[in-house]
């Protein structure tokens, strides 16, 4: 899911559909921390928990869970959640953050600026970078996981 989200953001932002790009960088993210719970965090009954579409944990203990893990332990998830949830919050559930981008003096249209934009496809890059690692390791595909690696390294150094 976290990939098709990435895609559907870039997809929208080509199409000028500014405001449900910026929806959809909260569930990529909170797409990409699910799944690795589930991967490496979730018990046996969390699982079947989960086929009943039953989650017992809050996002916040998920990554709680996830950065008990070496892999996870430097603290980025919980980071990111901090400093970025509320606004991501706003953009999905049409808060104040997504309301105030779609007005200006004159007309009710979409009016995000080029680093908001920037911001949210980075976001987005982010996540489908670190999405794409997890599914080659997944698929115990050593070669593959350095290349993405090496390659999101790349972009973020190039990154405006």
């Amino acid at each position: 899911m976290a990939l098709e989200h990435r895609r559907s953001i870039v997809l929208l932002t080509a199409h000028s559909l500014f405001g449900s790009a910026a929806a959809l960088v909260r569930l990529e993210f909170e797409s990409y921390v699910r799944g690795i719970w589930l991967l490496f965090c979730a018990s046996d009954p969390q699982l079947e928990n989960f086929k009943k579409d039953k989650l017992e944990r809050t996002f916040g203990q998920l990554i709680e869970d996830l950065e008990r893990l070496d892999a996870y332990n430097a603290g980025t998830l919980s980071n990111v959640k901090k400093v970025s949830w509320n606004v991501m919050n706003s953009f999905t559930h049409s808060g104040f953050y997504q309301v105030a981008r779609r007005n200006t003096a004159d007309e009710i249209i979409p009016n995000y600026t080029d680093e908001e934009l920037l911001d949210a496809l980075s976001s987005a890059d982010s996540f489908g970078i670190l999405t794409a690692i997890e599914i080659a390791n997944m698929a115990k595909n050593e070669a593959l996981t350095r290349e993405i690696f090496a390659r999101g390294q790349e972009y973020f150094k190039n990154a405006p």
